[in-house]
């Protein structure tokens, strides 16, 4: 029951790849509109990205390029005790049959911000690097300037770095530093055109509370999340009950993936109202992780027909949410 076969790897990806084309032909998410509430970089961007191809050219380049930068922290951390692409997978999955992340959002580049600051903080595991620190707090701070809500994961990312020994005076106010560096850069543009909308429209939208309503989802919207959400916690609990199979190091990392999980879902319920999407993509890159560890290290039948039955299932939503639409 190995999930290593390269032929169910390629059939899985030439299915991702065909729901950009299907996306593509019927211009799902495009054109790409800014909103009120959004950072003005993201708003200017949505102006210049006018033509359809590039759009979704670039969505589907990063989509990828994500997928590959998750796949080499998994192998440089051995998140997964097994050489395994799934973690590129089913990243790629989750991203493409989800038509709320076509072509782009804003938080397309902010994983990408994510993922590098994730692993400055896993290679700082019980060292005391204000350097780490700082790095990944200042890829934070990047992903902000697209993305506000992001800060939000900047408090995780400190129970993370007391959960491996790292959490210190100097490397708490190198995080700190790295956020400020960013925006004292911004401080500076908005003196120099004397508009202070980069500061006060995103951080307004920071602060401002709007829980997920039940009927602003669809059923078919509630399946797709629901199923992710439920397969989360079966790999939760194969980590807890199994936590002495793998090493004490890998033990921390696989808990913080499922703190950042439930963290992201949190979020997406506070925040549903204004930026729901785009916690369920940042909440792609732990759960992949952590399903991709599930699929690898339980092999049974059972095991083994969920995952089928899983990419089968993303890929029958996606079909029906663009038959209904």
């Amino acid at each position: 029951y190995n999930l290593t076969n390269p032929l169910l790897f390629t059939g899985v990806l030439v299915g991702c790849i065909s729901c950009w084309i299907i996306g593509y032909i019927y211009s799902i998410g495009f054109p790409v509109y800014g909103e009120v509430n959004a950072t003005p970089l993201w708003n200017t961007l949505c102006l210049i990205l006018t033509n359809k191809t590039v759009a979704y050219l670039i969505g589907l380049t990063l989509t990828f390029g994500g997928a590959f930068l998750l796949h080499r922290a998994n192998y440089a951390l051995m998140l997964i005790r097994e050489k395994t692409l799934l973690p590129f997978l089913l990243y790629s999955l989750f991203i493409s049959t989800n038509p709320d992340f076509l072509p782009l959002k804003s938080t397309s580049l902010g994983v990408f911000c994510l993922i590098l600051a994730l692993y400055e903080l896993f290679m700082s595991y019980h060292h005391d690097t204000q350097d780490k620190a700082f790095n990944a707090a200042f890829m934070i701070g990047v992903g902000s300037l697209l993305w506000i809500h992001i800060l939000w994961f900047l408090p995780l990312f400190w129970y993370g770095m007391y959960k491996f020994r790292s959490f210190s005076l100097k490397s708490f106010m190198a995080s700190i530093l790295g956020v400020l560096v960013v925006y004292w850069l911004v401080l500076g543009w908005c003196i120099w055109t004397k508009d202070f909308t980069p500061f006060s429209v995103p951080f307004s939208a920071l602060i401002k509370i709007q829980p997920l309503a039940l009927q602003d989802v669809t059923i078919v919207e509630w399946a797709d999340i629901v199923y992710v959400i439920l397969l989360t916690i079966l790999s939760a609990i194969n980590i807890i009950t199994h936590e002495y199979e793998d090493n004490v190091r890998t033990r921390q990392f696989l808990s913080f993936l499922t703190v950042f999980a439930f963290w992201a879902f949190v979020l997406y319920f506070l925040y549903g109202q204004a930026t729901s999407e785009e916690f369920l993509e940042i909440a792609c890159i732990p759960t992949s992780v952590l399903i991709a560890h599930f699929f690898t290290v339980v092999r049974n039948k059972t095991v083994f027909w969920l995952f089928h039955f899983t990419w089968i299932y993303c890929f029958s939503l996606l079909f029906i949410r663009i038959w209904n639409s």
